[in-house]
């Protein structure tokens, strides 16, 4: 029997989705015997979790980062050729180590697992790991097996956790604990055979993409360590990813026996300064004491790193006067660093020192074409400039980055205006709203575009299909709220 997603399903299954992941790494859930999603279906029902995530948890939307992140898991999926995702990865802001997937292709880890890693390496194997899970369609195998809850018997359980959410002043703790009666029974947690696959594949993955073994070895133990274990009150990596000790000593046994040796060193050219992106993370999200305990003293002494770190700090806290100083320093130590010529530029722009910062962004483009948070800041260093046209192909470079940083549907909208392409920035506009769930707007720009796009079928066609979506959401949000 196929099954009938609709809209109200889906999201039902989406709240419920993105409660879980917290406790496990996730699976689907589905009523028992029901038959597993076709590849479409498990996408739509992706996107609507992804939405439910925006809105319930902190996600870093740094562009330097997540074009560092995408980087590196675009230099795993190459090695998979043809696949059925478009793999997506994020970044949660909460000091947790754990990560998860979704439906969908989607991959989202800590901001404090990356706060333990030493090197790209660790990084990359975990995301190896995550993506092998979805490359072996873990999730509908498990539906598969009939043998997951049903929605309607967690439903109290998630209420209950939404509820903690709205009135605790920490959402993620709130959504994350597992104090809820009963929540345990209901974790979604890989199978042992599962775990061991995503480990082999993974460990595939990670030298096939040319990292050095020993790296998702190292990232293993250090997340074994006692002291992540004892001083988290969430549930961590280490519960939906359980026997890590074992697993160490399976990973090297496994290693020894097909690599020779868990010591191989790494054949890649890394995708940017991994010091740097962790800088980056530590400094904008971080506590501001350990911000300064980590980098102040070393930064006196002259480690680019660590006088990154204080810039980014000091931005974080608008103070441009003594960031600026510093990020200079850091451009000067390390001239080739995409990353903080990135950062640099955008200071620039704050200050309204718009040659700079054109000159600074060119050199940052250079180094890493690829960098679309460069391509975002130059877009709109050469919009103050009166540069709309080469604005405009900058920003759409960079057009299917808007699902991470909505900001670019926004300004692409605004171009578009000014160069008299009334139907597109609508378009535009309307999707920056619908991302944003202000369906009010989206629904009036789109239905601005519809009238104006009457030359580009294709897209009219596109957006009354987006319309119609829209006005069943209301319906349906309407007759939720009478209930």
């Amino acid at each position: 029997m196929k099954i009938v997603l609709t809209t109200r399903r889906l999201k039902r299954c989406a709240v419920f989705l993105s409660v879980m992941v917290f406790f496990s790494s996730i699976g689907v859930v589905m009523p028992p015997k029901a038959s597993a999603l076709t590849l479409s279906e498990e996408k739509e029902l992706g996107s609507k979790i992804l939405a439910k995530i925006r809105e319930q948890v902190p996600l870093v939307e740094d562009g330097e980062i997540f074009s560092y992140l995408q980087a590196v898991g675009n230099r795993i999926a190459k090695q998979f050729g043809t696949t059925s995702y478009e793999y997506q990865f994020f970044v949660v802001d909460a000091a947790v180590p754990n990560a998860f997937a979704i439906p969908g292709g989607y991959i989202f880890i800590y901001r404090g697992l990356i706060e333990m890693m030493s090197t790209e390496g660790e990084l990359a194997s975990i995301l190896c790991h995550e993506l092998a899970h979805i490359q072996a369609r873990h999730i509908h195998r498990r539906i598969e097996s009939g043998k997951l809850a049903s929605i309607a018997a967690v439903a109290g359980v998630v209420a209950a956790v939404l509820v903690g959410m709205k009135t605790d002043a920490n959402a993620t703790q709130a959504l994350a604990m597992g104090s809820v009666a009963g929540a345990a029974s209901y974790q979604l947690q890989y199978s042992r055979e599962n775990e061991e696959e995503a480990d082999q594949l993974g460990l595939r993955y990670l030298i096939e993409a040319g990292y050095a073994p020993h790296d998702m070895v190292n990232i293993m133990r250090k997340m074994g360590q006692e002291s992540w274990r004892t001083h988290s009150k969430i549930p961590t990596y280490l519960s939906t990813h359980p026997d890590v000790s074992a697993r160490v000593e399976y990973l090297k046994d496994l290693i020894q026996k097909q690599h020779g040796s868990s010591k191989k060193p790494s054949s890649v050219r890394t995708e940017g300064d991994f010091p740097i992106m962790q800088a980056a993370l530590v400094a904008q999200y971080a506590d501001t004491q350990l911000v300064l305990d980590r980098f102040q003293e070393k930064a006196r002494k002259g480690d680019t790193t660590a006088v990154y770190g204080m810039g980014r700090l000091y931005l974080r806290q608008g103070n441009l006067a003594e960031g600026l100083p510093y990020l200079q320093e850091a451009a000067r130590l390390d001239s080739g660093s995409p990353f903080i010529l990135s950062t640099l530029g955008a200071a620039y722009f704050q200050q309204g020192k718009l040659t700079e910062a054109q000159k600074v962004l060119r050199t940052a483009l250079l180094l890493n074409p690829s960098a679309f948070s460069v391509h975002y800041r130059l877009a709109s260093v050469l919009m103050d400039l009166g540069q709309k046209e080469e604005a405009l192909e900058h920003l759409r470079q960079i057009e299917g980055f808007a699902y991470i940083f909505l900001d670019i549907d926004y300004q692409l909208g605004v171009v578009l205006g000014q160069v008299n392409k009334l139907g597109l920035a609508h378009y535009h506009l309307g999707r920056y709203y619908e991302n944003k769930r202000d369906l009010k707007l989206a629904v009036f720009h789109y239905r601005k575009a519809k009238a104006l796009l009457r030359e580009s079928p294709e897209k009219a066609r596109e957006v009354e299909h987006i319309l119609k979506e829209l006005e069943k959401q209301k319906k349906e949000a309407f007759w939720e709220s009478k209930r």
